[in-house]
Parts: C-alpha cells; sequence; structure tokens
C-alpha cells in the first residue's frame, strides 16, 4: 500500500498533465481548421511537400497529422483523398512522412513534461520524415 498511493497520486499528477496539452490543443486545431491558417501554411510549405513528392491537396491532411496525431488526422487524410483523388502514391508517402512525424506539437509537449528534449526530439522526427519520404519519391517515382 505504501508503493500504491504514490503511484496513483503520480499517474494523475501525469493525466492532468496530458489533459491540459490534449484538450487546448484538439480545440485550437478545430477553430483553426475555419480559419485560413491552413491555407496559408499551405502556400508556404508547398515548395518543401513538392520536394518530398506531395502535393498541395495533401496540406491539410498533413497539418493534421503533424498537429494532433495520425489516429486524428486518418479521418481527414480518408475524407481528402475521396474528396480530391489523390493517387495510390502520394498516399502512401503522406503516410509514410505521418508514420515516421506524427502529432509532433502534442507528443513533443509531452515529452517536455516528462522531462524530454524538445527541440532534439523534434530535428530527429521531421529530419527523418523529410529523408525518407524524399528517399522514397525519388524511388517511386509517378507514373
Amino acid at each position: 500500500m505504501d508503493l500504491l498511493l504514490p503511484a496513483l497520486l503520480g499517474a494523475l499528477k501525469l493525466s492532468a498533465k496530458l489533459i491540459l496539452i490534449i484538450v487546448p490543443l484538439v480545440t485550437l486545431f478545430e477553430v483553426l481548421r475555419y480559419l485560413p491558417v491552413f491555407r496559408r501554411a499551405g502556400n508556404v510549405v508547398e515548395p518543401m511537400m513538392r520536394g518530398v513528392g506531395l502535393s498541395r491537396d495533401a496540406a491539410i491532411p498533413l497539418f493534421t497529422g503533424i498537429f494532433l496525431g495520425i489516429a486524428y488526422g486518418a479521418g481527414i487524410i480518408i475524407r481528402v483523398a475521396q474528396q480530391k483523388g489523390l493517387p495510390a502514391r502520394e498516399l502512401f508517402l503522406m503516410g509514410l512522412f505521418l508514420a515516421t512525424c506524427h502529432s509532433v506539437i502534442e507528443d513533443i509537449l509531452i515529452f517536455i513534461v516528462i522531462g524530454g528534449n524538445g527541440p532534439a526530439i523534434l530535428a530527429v522526427r521531421l529530419g527523418l520524415a523529410v529523408l525518407l519520404t524524399g528517399l522514397m519519391a525519388r524511388v517511386w517515382r509517378p507514373a
């Protein structure tokens, strides 16, 4: 019992910290989704997206996955893929990028809360995602 109470209190504290991170992020994302923020950001990152084999149509699902994670982004990816008719190659490249570098903001904040080095985590995840997706885009050429 002496070990159970401190463990339970620690778990409750961590849960409260996670709630304080995740709920505002999801709320902020929902607000930003209806503003022109993502469209403007898409214009800025479009040249970089082309460098890893992704088109402008992949911007919203990519931002969603980067911002909130691949599980939340999956619904957006499916909807955009159906609406815009994204080719299998682009869906694969987007999936590869997000599998490597999903939920950047949420995860990094969580890792910082538990003592991680945020800039190092961001650099490694983003660098690896760009490298792998860029390499695969060059290997799998559009038909």
